[in-house]
C-alpha cells in the first residue's frame, strides 16, 4: 500500500514539521546530513522520493541544481505548491528511472526507501543513472532505534520497513565504502537524547549515509 498517495496523507504531511519535536528532529536531521554536503560539488542532483518538497527546498537552498522525483501525484501536487521554480518536479518510479545513465553527479534519498517494494531495483538503478565517482546520500530510520521498535502504533510509519545500520552498509558496499552516521536518539517515549550522555544508551533513529561510486 502506498499511504502517500491519498490526498489527506500529502496535505497533512508537512504538520510534523510544525510541532514543537518536528522542528527540533528537523534541524538534527539536516544538521547530520550537511555534514556529508562540504565536500560535494554542488552540481546536478536527483532526488528520490522528494514527498511534499521539504528536503527539495533544502538541498536546493544549500546549492544543488535538483531534479525531485516521486511516484504519488498527490504529494507531487504539494511539493510544486511551494512555488519553487529552481526546482525540476517529475513523477517516476525509483525503479525504472527515465534518465539516461550516468546523469547525474549526485542522488539523495531521504526516508524512501522504507516505503518501496523493490529496493534491490532501486539501488541498481541509482548506480545506473549516478556517474562514476558521484555520491549517493541517504537518509534512512534504523529498525533498532526505539521509534523502529513502537513503529507499528504510527499511522504512517507503520508502513514503513525501516532498515538496520548493517542491511543500509551492505546495499551500499557496491557503490563503494559508505560513510555512516546516526543521530535523532530517542527514548522509549521519543523523547529526544541527543546531545546528552542518555544518547549512548540508544541507536539513532536517523541513519545518514553517504557513499561516492567508485567506478
Amino acid at each position: 500500500m502506498n499511504i502517500f498517495a491519498c490526498d489527506s496523507a500529502a496535505q497533512n504531511y508537512d504538520a510534523y514539521y510544525q510541532t514543537k519535536s518536528g522542528k527540533a528532529i528537523d534541524q538534527i536531521e539536516k544538521e547530520t546530513i550537511a555534514k556529508f554536503l562540504d565536500k560535494i560539488p554542488r552540481q546536478s542532483m536527483l532526488e528520490l522520493g522528494c514527498g511534499t518538497g521539504h528536503w527539495s527546498e533544502f538541498f536546493c537552498n544549500v546549492g544543488f541544481q535538483v531534479t525531485a522525483t516521486d511516484v504519488s501525484d498527490a504529494m507531487l501536487a504539494v511539493a510544486r505548491s511551494r512555488k519553487n521554480n529552481t526546482i525540476s518536479f517529475r513523477k517516476a518510479d525509483a525503479t525504472n528511472l527515465p534518465f539516461s545513465a550516468n546523469s547525474f553527479t549526485m542522488v539523495a534519498a531521504v526516508t524512501m526507501l522504507e516505503f518501496v517494494n523493490e529496493r534491490v531495483k532501486v539501488f541498481q538503478e541509482v548506480y545506473r543513472v549516478l556517474r562514476p565517482f558521484g555520491w549517493f546520500l541517504v537518509g534512512s530510520l534504523n529498525a533498532k532505534s526505539e521509534l523502529g521498535k513502537t513503529k507499528d502504533k504510527h499511522e504512517t510509519l507503520k508502513y514503513a520497513n525501516f532498515l538496520t545500520v548493517d542491511e543500509l552498509a551492505g546495499y551500499l558496499s557496491s557503490f563503494g565504502t559508505p560513510s555512516i552516521r546516526q543521530c535523532v536518539y530517542l527514548s522509549s517515549s521519543l523523547e529526544i537524547f541527543d546531545g546528552t550522555p542518555e544518547q549512548q544508551s540508544v541507536e539513532g533513529a536517523f541513519i545518514a549515509a553517504c557513499v561516492q561510486k567508485m567506478k
